[in-house]
């Protein structure tokens, strides 16, 4: 009797394990890039896979007055950014933020960003069923020479 105590106990877990999971959205490889002294914005990047199809509508950081969404693209030649209200996370299939395309902006930076440190962020994810998710990344600040690098200084 007890090995079938057992095996419900496990089987009732890994049922309420899955129904945990199928709203987690898994944030990798957070990064920003070091700041030079009185730099007042900087980016983030990373790579962002939900369970569920949703978007990203908000972001926040403590070490910043704002944080944006961005999207970066060629225009005739020219490169255009633009503030993005929300981003699209397609379920089961990984968004990657970072240098040319969508990012996310640190705007009015309380104190430079130094290498090896961690920014805390908080993305505010909302699901096709209106649920919301928040969840905290730490990215890691790579050194201002890092070859992966986005230069936000005229925002």
């Amino acid at each position: 009797m007890s090995v079938y105590i057992k095996l419900c106990a496990g089987i009732a877990a890994l049922l309420l394990t899955s129904h945990v999971l199928a709203g987690e959205v898994v944030v990798s490889d957070a990064w920003s890039r070091a700041t030079a002294p009185g730099q007042e914005n900087g980016s983030v990047g990373m790579v962002i896979t939900s369970q569920k199809q949703g978007r990203i509508v908000a972001v926040s950081s403590p070490i910043s007055k704002s944080a944006e969404l961005h999207s970066m693209s060629m225009d005739n030649g020219v490169m255009k950014m633009r503030q993005l209200k929300e981003l699209p996370l397609p379920a089961k299939q990984p968004v990657t933020l970072g240098p040319g395309g969508e990012h996310l902006m640190l705007i009015g930076i309380k104190h430079p960003l130094k290498e090896g440190h961690k920014v805390a962020l908080t993305l505010t994810v909302e699901f096709d069923d209106k649920s919301r998710e928040k969840v905290n990344v730490k990215a890691l600040v790579r050194p201002l020479t890092s070859t992966q690098h986005m230069n936000h200084d005229h925002h």
